[in-house]
Order: structure tokens, then C-alpha cells, then sequence
């Protein structure tokens, strides 16, 4: 018994030793405490260290007995076994303490090591965005600044063409007055011809009556004039 202890004990230092040290182990280690703590494993371990505690106490509770009574040579052996195995048995227990909390501590310095990693990863993923955005601005500043200039240039060429068109509006303004003065010119020299015409006529007829024998040669004759 106190050789199988031994050797429990020995392989919980070296469990322990492995677990603290970087090696390749380390991470089957691991594994193998994570399957532990899960299903059927689970409960084994807890039954496995129920019985050594038990064991442990009936030791102790024997150690109790024999110092009760007289300590001879043959009891102060068997006093002596029992404190061994109960000593090693509590050593084991703390051990098997000792090991579970190194793994859940190992435990949250990975998973610590993951959500720094994935921050880091978060934050490179920021700044690559940042620095896109940063040149997107840049080039969206750019093709403004493009638009801007090309937007004055319209303008100028608007403001042109508006002068431009106010230019015809006036010489047209201008041209139609100047119709409208022909317009009114043309009505007078209607009027003007058309009353020649009349007085022309007059003395035609008034010449045909006194002359009459004398028609084909007469001054104010229509053919003469055209009329």
C-alpha cells in the first residue's frame, strides 16, 4: 500500500511538474483532464478520491485508537504504518487539489490568450478598415475636388451662355421694334401708295372726259404708268 502510494505520489509531482513546464505533453495533459471532468470520468475521479478521503480517515481514526491505548512494539509498527499511509494519502489528495487547480488556471490563461488573440485580430481588422477608409475619404476628397472645379467651370460656361442669351433677348427686343417701325412704315407707304393711286385715278378720268378724242395719246394715261 505505501508503495503504491508512493508511486501515486511520484506521478502527481511529475503530472504536475509537466503541467507547469512548456512541453509537448502539456497539451494531452490537458486533454485528458478535460475528459476527465465530463460524463462517466467525471464521476470515477470523484469516486476514486471519495474512497482514498475515506481511507484516509479510517487511518486516522486507527492512529486515534492505538495512541488510546498502550503503545507496545508490535502497535507503535502499526502506528507508525498508519500515519505513513494517512500522511501520503492527504499529500496525495492535495496534490490531486493542486493539479485540478493548475488546470483550470492553465485552462483561463489559454482562453485569455484567445480573446487576446481575436482582440488583436479585431483591432488589426479595425486599422485595415481605418486605413481604407482613410484612402477611400482621400480619393472621394479628390473626386470632390474634381467635381468642384468641374462644377465652377459650368457655372462660368453658364453664366456665359445666360449673357449670351440675354444678348439676343435685347438684340431681339431691338429687331422687333425695328419690325414693328417697317410694320408701321409699310402700312403708311400702303396707305400712301393706295391714295396716289386714287389721285392718280381722278385725273385719269377726269383727263378722259376732256380729251377724249385725244385717249391713246394721253400724259396720264394708265399704260403709261403701269397702273
Amino acid at each position: 500500500m505505501i508503495y503504491l502510494l508512493f508511486t501515486v505520489l511520484f506521478a502527481e509531482m511529475i503530472i504536475i511538474l509537466l503541467l507547469l513546464l512548456k512541453t509537448p505533453l502539456r497539451e494531452p495533459l490537458i486533454d485528458v483532464f478535460d475528459a476527465s471532468k465530463q460524463g462517466k470520468a467525471q464521476l470515477v475521479v470523484k469516486s476514486i478520491g471519495a474512497t482514498v478521503f475515506i481511507v484516509m480517515m479510517y487511518n486516522i481514526y486507527t492512529v486515534l485508537e492505538i495512541r488510546s491505548c498502550s503503545v507496545d512494539s508490535p502497535n507503535r509498527v502499526i502506528l507508525v504504518n498508519r500515519i505513513l499511509e494517512a500522511s501520503l494519502m492527504g499529500i496525495s489528495l492535495f496534490l490531486l487539489l493542486i493539479m485540478d487547480s493548475l488546470h483550470q488556471h492553465i485552462k483561463q490563461v489559454v482562453m485569455l490568450k484567445q480573446t487576446i488573440m481575436a482582440i488583436n485580430k479585431q483591432n488589426q481588422a479595425f486599422e485595415d478598415i481605418n486605413i481604407k477608409n482613410s484612402h477611400l475619404a482621400k480619393s472621394i476628397k479628390q473626386d470632390l475636388s474634381k467635381l468642384t472645379t468641374a462644377m465652377k467651370k459650368l457655372e462660368s460656361e453658364c453664366d456665359k451662355k445666360e449673357r449670351d442669351v440675354q444678348s439676343r433677348k435685347a438684340n431681339s427686343s431691338a429687331l422687333k421694334s425695328q419690325l414693328e417701325g417697317l410694320h408701321v412704315d409699310y402700312d403708311y407707304l400702303l396707305t400712301e401708295n393706295k391714295d396716289l393711286k386714287d389721285q392718280l385715278r381722278d385725273i385719269n378720268q377726269k383727263l378722259s372726259h376732256s380729251n377724249s378724242n385725244t385717249k391713246n395719246t394721253s400724259f396720264f394715261s394708265w399704260d403709261q404708268w403701269g397702273l
